[in-house]
């Protein structure tokens, strides 16, 4: 246990206590935030107590400088969702080999976490990318910085300014259609961001600028895409007279089926200069694709809850049946969605994830409601070995309880083993499938400190708890 009062107010340091075996190595990770400017931050004798032996200590030396002057500003211009990168050029005139974290800030700008350079190395190259996701204004452009800190206690300031022009135009769709066929251009509308967008579609008529009635150029006037995805928005031009027309759309007939299978449609137009024109609609929707997968990283008897998530577009309440093809994965048998707004609303799913061998499960999680639809969604859970946990305190002569769960398939027979005869355990031998228990360890006790382990075991692994019974007040 280290005494974290004397690593105030400069560091910190991660474990703070813990129980370690013997033969076995435990990092610490050590924070310095100084509270102050200070050439010299030293800190000497910090102890780390031990049982049964003397204090480890631990000296911590540290420098806070003040941030240099810029030495330089990088500027960057590009279209938005374009990107632009620039280099700088980095030196370490000093002996030993230098690995530097730089500081970048600005959400607009990466980089590399770390960069290395050695031993007197000149000008080696490290790049900064912008790529903004909104534009910038005359008087508000993007601000960002870059800070390398120099093992030396100095360091380098770079101030970051960009400029996020408007988009570029995408492309140029020409098509040649015959007179009175309608046709649908589909174009690819992707979204950047990690969240849902709503598009509002502006259509300009370029030639010529006004449409006779006998042409039409339409589409929906918004378009909703799912976070990093992209979707296709149908744009419909049909015209009764020959001519070249030209649009540009500023961001069709929409078919949005909930429901996999065919079906067929009757669309009558009536015009009281063209007469009626009858179309028969073949509608074909086919099985959506699969959601971005859920990832689950756990031990071996132990649980982990991801919550993901649908997009719900049923205009009813409706309810959802859940199914996995893993015993692995556990969910809900089905969830409630209430009535989905115009553009669909979220609907949250919570998945457990309990392993019963080591290493990689795969699964896919099934979701189908008859308003809704369905929905696939792949789940990918890693099971690590079982981590040792306590110490345990039993004071002398008294028990303490631990509980144990049979995360097996099947009901498995188990074994405890304690190795410290002071110490004795109560527990059944045998546990039914996915069956929880207690496990009671009870200590004699006597005038010193005693420490041991309990390993429950069994064919399919093995726990380790530590125990530390105490000493006897009398």
């Amino acid at each position: 246990m280290w005494d974290m009062e004397s690593f105030q107010p400069d560091f910190a340091i991660s474990p703070t206590k813990g129980y370690i075996s013997p033969g076995m190595d435990v990092p610490f990770v050590v924070t310095f935030r100084p509270s102050k400017l200070s050439q010299a931050v030293q800190y000497e004798g910090l102890r780390c107590f031990i049982q049964g032996s003397e204090p480890l200590l631990l000296t911590l030396a540290g420098s806070c400088v003040e941030v240099p002057d810029t030495k330089e500003t990088l500027t960057f211009t590009c279209n938005v969702r374009e990107r632009q990168s620039q280099t700088i050029l980095l030196s370490n005139p000093s002996s030993e080999a230098w690995t530097l974290q730089p500081i970048l800030e600005g959400k607009y700008w990466k980089g590399p976490e770390f960069i290395h350079l050695e031993a007197r190395q000149k000008e080696k190259a490290y790049q900064v990318t912008y790529r903004p996701l909104t534009m910038s204004s005359e008087n508000k452009k993007h601000q960002g910085s870059i800070f390398f800190p120099l093992p030396d206690g100095t360091g380098l300031h770079y101030h970051l300014e960009g400029t996020a022009e408007a988009p570029r135009c995408s492309g140029a769709i020409s098509r040649q259609v015959p007179c009175r066929i309608s046709h649908t251009e589909l174009i690819p509308v992707s979204n950047w961001l990690h969240r849902p967008q709503r598009f509002l579609v502006v259509i300009d008529m370029l030639k010529p600028e006004n449409l006779e009635s006998s042409s039409v150029l339409q589409g929906c006037s918004y378009i909703d895409v799912p976070s990093s995805a992209k979707e296709d928005y149908q744009l419909t031009f049909l015209s009764y007279k020959e001519g070249v027309f030209s649009a540009k759309a500023n961001l069709a007939l929409e078919y949005q089926p909930l429901k996999t299978g065919e079906s067929t449609g009757h669309l009558v137009l009536q015009s009281s200069d063209l007469g009626s024109l009858s179309y028969k609609l073949q509608l074909k929707a086919t099985s959506s694709r699969p959601g971005k997968p859920v990832y689950f990283r756990t031990t071996l008897g132990s649980r982990q809850t991801v919550t993901t998530k649908i997009r719900n577009f049923a205009q009813e309440k409706t309810e959802y049946l859940l199914q996995t093809d893993c015993a692995d994965f556990q969910t809900a048998k089905s969830i409630s969605a209430a009535p989905a707004s115009s553009g669909g609303s979220d609907l949250n799913v919570e998945v457990t994830f309990e392993p019963c061998l080591l290493g990689e499960a795969k699964a896919t999680l099934q979701l189908s409601s008859a308003l809704g639809g369905q929905y696939c969604i792949p789940l990918i859970g890693l099971a690590l070995p079982p981590e040792p946990q306590g110490p345990f305190l039993i004071p002398a002569g008294g028990t303490t309880s631990i509980s144990f769960r049979n995360v097996f398939p099947k009901s498995t027979a188990f074994q405890y083993t304690v190795k410290h005869p002071a110490f004795a355990v109560r527990a059944p031998g045998m546990l039914r499938a996915k069956s929880s228990t207690t496990i009671t360890v009870s200590f004699t006790g006597g005038r010193a400190p005693v420490t041991s382990r309990l390993v429950v075991s069994c064919p399919g692994g093995s726990w380790i708890y530590h125990l530390r019974g105490l000493p006897s007040t009398r």
